[in-house]
């Protein structure tokens, strides 16, 4: 098992910063490797509801499946993602702030994210050569979505 956990600053105020989160027509635009999504049941971004997604990794892509597991927006989001040899709980909890900018209070959001892996087989022997793999990949998703919130430009797929 790995756990991580990350905290990023995004200077927008929350219900922004909830408007481009939870569009999926936007996923594309910050969730790099993002193939394809399609929903399998329940209506989209609610509890319960689960989609396929197709990510492009390392060159390869894989098929993965996300469950909605809390919703409470705009502070809380949680989900499941399940693809061979790895489970990953997901939690994402946000806070309105404010910071200062140039002697002026901005208003932004704290978003603390929290990931707990979970391997079988040879997932296993990843996970412990190179838990970097895991660990990175949060970060890397929220400090796009960051660029792409505060600058509505899309970071490059690749």
């Amino acid at each position: 098992m790995i756990k991580s956990e990350n905290v990023i600053e995004i200077l927008l105020p929350i219900n922004q910063v909830m408007e481009l989160f939870k569009n999926e027509d936007f996923f594309q635009h910050w969730q790099k490797g993002l193939v394809s999504s399609r929903p399998l049941s329940g209506e989209p971004g609610k509890v319960g509801s689960t989609r396929d997604m197709k990510i492009m990794v390392s060159g390869a892509i894989i098929n993965m499946k996300e469950e909605i597991t809390a919703v409470d927006l705009p502070h809380l989001w949680e989900a499941t993602y399940r693809t061979s040899g790895v489970l990953n709980l997901q939690s994402n909890r946000f806070r309105e702030s404010e910071t200062i900018i140039k002697n002026k209070v901005v208003k932004s959001t704290l978003w603390n994210a929290t990931s707990i892996f979970k391997f079988t087989g040879m997932m296993r022997v990843i996970a412990k050569t190179r838990p970097q793999l895991f660990t990175n990949q949060t970060y890397q998703h929220m400090k796009d979505f960051k660029i792409f919130a505060e600058s509505k430009i899309p970071v490059k797929q690749y």
